[in-house]
């Protein structure tokens, strides 16, 4: 039932946008009752982070190959933020918040900055657990931090970047300077200096 709630809590977003789920198109969907849907979850919040967690393992599946090829920890890191950026800003998902002049809706939805760390700590802790594992991350950092950390630096960018096809994540730059930019302002101060 659970999954069922998850594919029509989609099926909503897709056709009426994320901050436009409403309980009833779900149960009506899932072929349940408002009561079922509440014995399966604790509100819209849980059913929209729920959607986006399975999103965004499919993104960080398809990234990773590309990312598996750096072995530098600073450039994996800076090209997996401008990387996720990037893809971000081409799913239906964000595209229908920027058409509603909300991006910066995304560190909100779901629940919250809080719900948003949340959702995005199982695709980030294992990288940062390997960082840690290998003696990379700095003294100090925790891997609820270093994951609340790049949370922040991708929704600012997704935020106050322009939205224009080939933009680039960070505007009038190259995107090796891009991705320079983020190595010394985003990954650096996570990663061990030697």
């Amino acid at each position: 039932m659970r999954e069922r709630l998850i594919d029509a809590t989609e099926q909503v977003m897709r056709r009426n946008g994320p901050q436009n789920v409403r309980m009833d198109a779900v149960a009506r969907l899932a072929g349940c009752s408002r009561a079922t849907v509440y014995r399966h979850v604790a509100d819209k919040d849980e059913l929209v982070r729920e959607v986006l967690v399975r999103l965004a393992r499919a993104r960080a599946r398809q990234l990773a190959p590309g990312l598996a090829r750096f072995t530098d920890p600073g450039e994996r890191i800076a090209e997996g933020v401008y990387r996720t950026v990037e893809a971000v800003r081409g799913e239906w998902w964000y595209r229908a918040l920027a058409r509603q002049g909300a991006t910066a809706a995304v560190a909100r939805i779901g629940g919250g900055p809080g719900a948003f760390v949340a959702l995005v700590a199982p695709l980030v802790q294992p990288a940062i657990e390997r960082l840690a594992a290998a003696g990379k991350l700095r003294p100090g950092i925790t891997l609820e931090d270093a994951t609340e950390w790049l949370c922040i630096a991708a929704t600012g960018l997704l935020a106050t970047a322009p939205e224009a096809p080939g933009a680039g994540v960070l505007p009038g730059r190259t995107r090796e300077e891009q991705i320079a930019f983020l190595r010394r302002f985003v990954a650096d101060a996570l990663v061990r200096r030697e």
